[in-house]
């Protein structure tokens, strides 16, 4: 049955996997039918034997407009004797095949390309995630090694048990003043005995006058024993930090040119001094000597003990140097 030629054949969306029968199959199997090579239809049609190779393959030359392929097609069709409609039907269904091929690989290449850069990004949110993952560790351990309190020296303990004897002192000061009732009790007994006997009134009043400077001398007495407890305990005082100092308290000042790493501990075993310490840093210590000192790179580190210079020249710069304070030969 004749297919009508006015109505228009509709192409269907093809899958991949559809055999799709083209233009130059028909007409090849047609052309076998009737026992006729591809060169007697090409010299029936006039056709280069290429051109005929060509279509029976399907292949048709993109550059000619679509009516020549269209024409070719109808021709060959008539010498083969089957219906030219079905066989343009064909080559329109071939040509959307096409098409649609050529449109599925272009969303498949960009659903790859779509893939590709999600992994990429998914990849640069892990890195980014990482980075600052090891930054806040970073951050926590230097803030753990370096304690926002600084090592500072017990000078304040110096001072305060310095100003001991004179609170002391005060106090002593404060209590002596306690001589003076004798005056205030010596004068109602006096005024009473002149009330009893007004004939040794001059006697008494002479004994009066003996027992008040009796008291003025009792307080200058009293207040020159202050003065001399306020004396004893500076000198104790003063005794005392001698001593300690002459026990083994040694002071050590590091200041440093660069980051670098310390560990220190005192005769004890006290570690006095730990962690990286920045740029410009000056740290005080103080405890019983000799110090056990471990520096990350001596030559950033200067140091003075007890007031003197200590040569770090010796150390090997860039290496660990582990030594004692006061350095022994």
């Amino acid at each position: 049955m004749r297919k009508d030629k006015k109505a228009k054949p509709e192409v269907d969306e093809l899958s991949e996997d559809m055999e799709m029968i083209g233009p130059g199959a028909m007409l090849a199997e047609a052309r076998k039918k009737l026992s006729l090579s591809q060169e007697e239809i090409a010299q029936r049609l006039n056709f280069r034997l290429t051109l005929v190779e060509e279509i029976e393959q399907d292949r048709f030359d993109q550059t000619l407009p679509a009516t020549f392929t269209r024409g070719y097609l109808c021709s060959y069709a008539k010498v083969v004797g089957i219906d030219s409609e079905d066989v343009l039907a064909s080559y329109d269904a071939l040509g959307a095949a096409n098409i649609q091929r050529s449109e599925m690989q272009s969303f498949s290449k960009e659903t790859a390309k779509q893939a590709e850069h999600s992994r990429l990004m998914w990849i640069s949110y892990f890195i980014v995630a990482l980075l600052i993952g090891l930054t806040v560790m970073w951050w926590l351990q230097e803030s753990r090694q370096n304690p926002s309190v600084p090592e500072v020296i017990d000078s304040t303990t110096v001072t305060s048990s310095a100003d001991l004897p004179t609170e002391n002192a005060q106090e002593l000061a404060k209590a002596t003043p306690v001589t003076s009732p004798i005056s205030d009790s010596a004068q109602p007994e006096t005024s009473t005995e002149q009330a009893d006997d007004s004939v040794a009134t001059t006697k008494e009043q002479a004994i009066a006058a003996e027992n008040a400077q009796e008291v003025n001398e009792i307080a200058e007495a009293a207040q020159l024993t202050t003065d001399n407890a306020v004396i004893t305990d500076k000198g104790q005082a003063e005794s005392q930090l001698d001593t300690s100092s002459e026990t083994g308290v040694s002071t050590a000042v590091f200041t440093f040119s660069g980051d670098c790493w310390v560990n220190i501990y005192d005769a004890t075993g006290e570690r006095v001094a730990w962690g990286v310490k920045k740029t410009g840093y000056v740290m005080t210590i103080t405890g019983q000597a000799p110090f056990k000192v471990t520096l990350g790179k001596p030559e950033l580190a200067k140091i003075v003990f007890n007031e003197q210079l200590v040569d770090t020249s010796t150390f090997n710069k860039g290496n660990i140097a582990k030594f004692t304070l006061p350095l022994t030969e």
